[in-house]
Parts: structure tokens; C-alpha cells; sequence
């Protein structure tokens, strides 16, 4: 067994409640996402929904919150048009979190990792106690895999990547990272930030109870200071792939025939 240890370790005695905040971006439905004939990507009137790898995310922290008997904090930075939205909001909390916080500004586009890290990790250290913090491994917008290793190095906690399992452990957690041919374990002192793996879990859909009682949380927009927030790279241009029609190919005969055109086909275009 691995450990990763660090000096802020913080000291739970036995049976202390475990508090935890979850990040959740919020991302538009790639369903619904419409392709202009000069490539460009209609998102006006594409509905929002949580990135698919948050879903995890939250369905980890309740299984935590629920063997420590402690809670969780949802957190999400964005713009108005994301996070205003009571349907979002409720979908959220509808998933375990016991409350919302969000850190709202149409100044930044937030499609940049580290200047969404830098938001997160902003108003992280605003929050009194903080045992454990759970991202995604990445985003269903952009896939970057990054946010939650920047996030904990601004924190300057201890942070894994691709998790698969997460134990309470006192004042540590036991935390499994499932690579190609092995199984990491390591013992991670808290607090502590840690992105889990889709394979985690099965995000469970919420009941109409848990939906019903989303709409009694709390909901908090902080007023986190942005000011010196700069995005370290920016999105010149986002054009959807160039579409090529399919070529259909019809091989007759028999079998043997058939195989035998095949595989001359194959030869002759060389695939």
C-alpha cells in the first residue's frame, strides 16, 4: 500500500462526519447539439445537463456521505445561462448533494481547465471545512482530464486521478486506481482532492421524492473574487468534423464467392 500523506491532515475521530464537496460542471445536452452546414455548432437552444462523469462524482460522494453520516456540497462555476436555471439546479441536488453553491460570471467563459480550477480552488478556500473534494475525470464538453489535478495542486492537497474506489478510513480514506494491468492502493490523507473513474460506479436516477425535496435545499451563488481570473488559453475556432457520404458496396454470390470478392476488395483499397 501506497501512502500519500500531507501536513494539513485534518483529524476525524471515530464516527465524524465526513464533509464533502462535489464539482459539477455544467455542460450542454450533445444530443441535442445541431451541425450548420458551414460546420459551426448551434448551442443556443441546446438545454443544459450535467456532465455525464459529475454524475459519478455525486453518486460517490452520497455513498461516503452515507457511511460517515456526514455531507455533501455540490459546487458549479459558470455563467447565468447555465446555472440560473431552477430545473439544473434541482437535477443537482435531486443526486445527494445537501446543498448548492455556485460561483456565477459571464465574464469568463470557464472552457479553459485551469482557469475553471482556479475559480474551484477560489472558492473552495472560502468554505470553512473541508474534508474531501470529488471531481469527475474529466468533462462531456471537453474531456480534458485535468481540472481536478490543477484543482489540488492549488489547493496543495493530496490528489489521485482515475479512481475506482474510495473507503473511509479515520483521518485518512483507503483510495484503489485501477490502471491497465494493475490495482494502485493508497492511503490519502485528508483533506484531499480526488477525480473517480466512470467505472466507480452506476449513477442511480433520482426518485420523485428526491426530486420533490431538491426543490427545499439550499441554494447559495458566492460572491468569490475573479478579478485577477485569466484563462490561459482560448478556443479560436470550433468547427464540427468535414462529413463524408458512405460508400456502399454490394459483394453477390455465394459464400465462397462472396469471401473471395471481399477480400479482393480489401486488396484493391487497400483497408
Amino acid at each position: 500500500m501506497k501512502q500519500f500523506k500531507t501536513p494539513q491532515k485534518i483529524i476525524l475521530g471515530a464516527g465524524e462526519q465526513m464533509k464533502i464537496i462535489t464539482c459539477c460542471k455544467v455542460v450542454p445536452d450533445e444530443e441535442q447539439i445541431k451541425v450548420l452546414p458551414n460546420r459551426e455548432l448551434a448551442l443556443d437552444d441546446v438545454p443544459a445537463k450535467i456532465s455525464q462523469y459529475d454524475l459519478n462524482a455525486l453518486e460517490a460522494a452520497k455513498k461516503l456521505s452515507a457511511e460517515t453520516k456526514g455531507s455533501v456540497t455540490a459546487l458549479s462555476v459558470g455563467s447565468s445561462k447555465a446555472l440560473d436555471a431552477t430545473k439544473i439546479r434541482k437535477d443537482i441536488l435531486s443526486r445527494g448533494a445537501n446543498d448548492l453553491k455556485l460561483v456565477i460570471s459571464d465574464d469568463h467563459s470557464f472552457s479553459d481547465s485551469f482557469e475553471t480550477a482556479k475559480a474551484l480552488a477560489a472558492a473552495i478556500r472560502e468554505q470553512e471545512e473541508v474534508d474531501l473534494v470529488l471531481c469527475g475525470t474529466g468533462s462531456s464538453d471537453l474531456y480534458n482530464q485535468v481540472t481536478g489535478i490543477q484543482l489540488g495542486t492549488l489547493l496543495d492537497w493530496p490528489t489521485l486521478n482515475n479512481v475506482t474506489s474510495i473507503q473511509p478510513n479515520g483521518d485518512t480514506v483507503l483510495v484503489e486506481r485501477t490502471l491497465e494491468n494493475s490495482t494502485e492502493v493508497f492511503e490519502v490523507a485528508l483533506p484531499a482532492v480526488l477525480s473517480v473513474s466512470s467505472e466507480i460506479n452506476v449513477p442511480t436516477v433520482p426518485a420523485m421524492r428526491d426530486i420533490m425535496q431538491a426543490g427545499k435545499k439550499p441554494v447559495a451563488v458566492l460572491t468569490t473574487d475573479l478579478a485577477d481570473l485569466n484563462a490561459s488559453a482560448s478556443t479560436l475556432e470550433q468547427l464540427a468534423p468535414e462529413q463524408q457520404e458512405r460508400r456502399q458496396e454490394i459483394i453477390e454470390g455465394d459464400n465462397e464467392e462472396a469471401v473471395d470478392a471481399l477480400v479482393a476488395f480489401l486488396k484493391k483499397e487497400a483497408l
